[in-house]
């Protein structure tokens, strides 16, 4: 329900409230519930919702931005006055470098950066952070490379052991993520169409 909520109001720019009574968050609880969802989003589940709402907009033959910003001279918001900090005074990679290792709270994070939680949900909301534990962390990264390992295996004829060496990881856990694809491995020391050592 959460990710339908994300969904809508990336699309629309509009808050949940404003969604279908199926979708909009009834009470407080749930209102709080999605604000948590929204600035502890990893970056792997960012972009899976984005893929989604552009796969949407696509089957609606939309070619429209997923998120629309109006192009304003400079001197036009030079006499306007924020309610709260510049959006842009905290970069990503400051914002990054804040975030704890595993749980944390909004309000740690925004006294950590001298900011406000709002300005804070913000910029977790345009730049998730991966604030998971290392071992999750290496998961995910064992995830999003296990394609790029395979295709080294295959087509480059690399052992085991060499890519295990260029991605800095074990050999436990190139070979355990091959064989999960499905990869069927050779020999030690064999390549394709080659015969077995004795």
């Amino acid at each position: 329900m959460h990710a339908q909520r994300w969904i809508f109001q990336a699309l629309t720019g509009s808050p949940p409230r404003l969604a279908h009574p199926d979708v909009a968050p009834a009470t407080a609880l749930q209102r709080q519930h999605y604000q948590r969802f929204r600035w502890r989003l990893l970056p792997a589940e960012a972009e899976l919702l984005r893929h989604t709402a552009r796969t949407l907009l696509d089957e609606h033959h939309v070619d429209e931005p997923l998120q629309w910003t109006p192009q304003l001279p400079g001197r036009v918001l030079d006499r306007l006055v924020l309610p709260g900090p510049d959006p842009d005074s905290i970069t990503a990679t400051e914002l990054h470098r804040a975030v704890p290792v595993g749980d944390f709270s909004i309000a740690q994070l925004a006294r950590t950066l001298k900011s406000t939680t709002a300005h804070v949900i913000y910029l977790l909301s345009q730049h998730p952070a991966d604030w998971s534990p290392p071992r999750f962390q290496q998961t995910q990264h064992t995830a999003t490379r296990v394609h790029q390992w395979h295709t080294w295996y295959e087509q480059d004829h690399l052992s085991l052991q060499t890519i295990a060496d260029r991605e800095g990881t074990s050999l436990a856990t190139v070979r355990l993520a091959l064989l999960r694809t499905g990869t069927r491995l050779r020999p030690a020391g064999a390549y394709p169409g080659q015969p077995r050592r004795n």
